[in-house]
């Protein structure tokens, strides 16, 4: 089956918006099987989306249009595919309906222009919706079916795994399973990752397993996609090869599937019923971020501080302050602020910006174990921030593991 992502806006024609839509899109579909061949931007404009939507309908069985719904005249998406299905616009009632008990329920005064939003053209299938105003709907133009979306993505990801996958799935006819096995890393680099695991497809039965690698600086998404007819022919052809990553990639994989870095250290944390309170500098508060938004009951992280000034730090943590910024100093700050907020652990993280473009990173941890280790970075701050951050929780989840705390990393200089 060919489909088309086309993706409508000014805002996102100009680059004002980067669209992250559409990598969302065509990597969902992706993991079920579904390839997108092409890809269209277009501003809006009338008869720029009509000479769009008309092509896209010759070529493709199924097009995903996105944006274009909303209730102001710059949307198009409804009056644009009227007029390409060859059909009249009509208030749709049981959409309305919906929109009114929306803007109802949050004590808000639906405005005469949002009508324009249950406005589609006749015959059109209605998509719901339901943490939005802007319906979804599908219509056939000419061969293709189209199928029409909001632009606010969290919506938009909504409906396109509830309502419009499914469809699409069986709107291609094709009676096969699909599934994506997701290997998270640090440490190492898709280069080596892929010299690594060069030869592993080779292990499924059936030679029916996909490797692919997604690098989003400093982790590494590792993916295996099976395609299968059966939920047994899947699991014997994806054992084999996700037992050999696993072996191959060892120590740096920190999370598998929806798990995150973030999420395995809380959770061994909990499992433990242990605390931990972390002192930062020059990290912008990236790890108490990190942390919190998975501990978001504050239960396993007692107490964060993060600070540019590493005299403001120190003299908090009743520490005086006198010499530079070294490991001797993060080892003293992580026992101190374990002291200071009765956790079982305490952690620090200091980025030392030696020359241009260069940073030493102390990390230490204290426990009844303590361990301690320096990361060596080249790049701009922000580079050196992100993977500094990323180096120090690394180390966190290594220390509940039993894995090395000071492993090289393929960042580090």
């Amino acid at each position: 089956m060919k489909v088309e992502i086309l993706c409508t806006g000014d805002e996102v024609l100009s680059g004002k918006i980067i669209n992250s839509n559409f990598a969302f899109m065509s990597g969902k579909l992706e993991e079920v099987g579904i390839s997108v061949i092409w890809g269209t931007t277009v501003g809006d404009n009338k008869q720029d989306l009509l000479d769009a939507f008309k092509l896209a309908s010759e070529r493709a069985d199924a097009v995903i249009v996105n944006g274009g719904l909303g209730p102001t005249v710059d949307d198009l998406s409804q009056e644009v595919a009227a007029i390409a299905s060859g059909n009249e616009l009509e208030l749709r009632t049981d959409w309305l309906e919906i929109m009114e008990s929306f803007f109802i329920k949050r004590g808000r005064v639906m405005t005469e222009n949002n009508k324009k939003q249950a406005m589609l053209p006749k015959g059109a299938e209605l998509i719901n919706n339901p943490i939005g105003t802007a319906c979804g709907f599908a219509i056939n133009i000419n061969k293709s079916r189209f199928f029409f979306t909001p632009g606010v993505p969290r919506e938009l990801f909504l409906m396109l795994e509830d309502e419009i996958i499914p469809r699409l799935l069986e709107l291609s006819g094709e009676k096969f399973i699909t599934k994506l096995k997701t290997f998270h890393s640090y440490g190492i680099g898709e280069s080596r990752a892929d010299t690594l695991l060069e030869d592993i497809v080779d292990l499924a039965p059936d030679k029916n397993v996909k490797l692919g690698f997604q690098a989003h600086f400093p982790q590494l998404e590792t993916k295996l996609h099976v395609r299968g007819n059966s939920k047994d022919s899947i699991e014997k052809n994806l054992v084999p090869v996700q037992d050999e990553l696993r072996k191959r990639l060892g120590n740096y994989i920190f999370a598998e599937d929806k798990q995150t870095l973030e999420g395995v250290i809380i959770e061994s944390l909990k499992n433990n019923s242990q605390t931990i309170s972390i002192a930062e500098f020059m990290t912008d508060g990236g790890i108490n971020s990190r942390l919190s938004k998975t501990d978001t009951g504050g239960e396993s992280l007692i107490y964060a501080l993060a600070s540019n000034n590493i005299y403001a730090l120190c003299k908090s943590l009743e520490i005086n302050h006198k010499n530079e910024v070294n490991l001797e100093l993060a080892e003293q700050v992580a026992l101190k602020t374990r002291d200071i907020y009765s956790t079982d652990f305490g952690f620090c993280v200091l980025i030392n910006h030696t020359e241009k473009n260069e940073a030493e990173t102390f990390i230490a941890l204290s426990g009844q174990i303590s361990q301690s280790r320096i990361g060596y970075f080249i790049g701009d701050n922000y580079r050196v921030t992100l993977g500094s951050i990323e180096m120090a929780l690394d180390c966190i989840r290594r220390y509940f593991q039993g894995l090395p705390f000071d492993e090289k990393s393929d960042f580090e200089r």
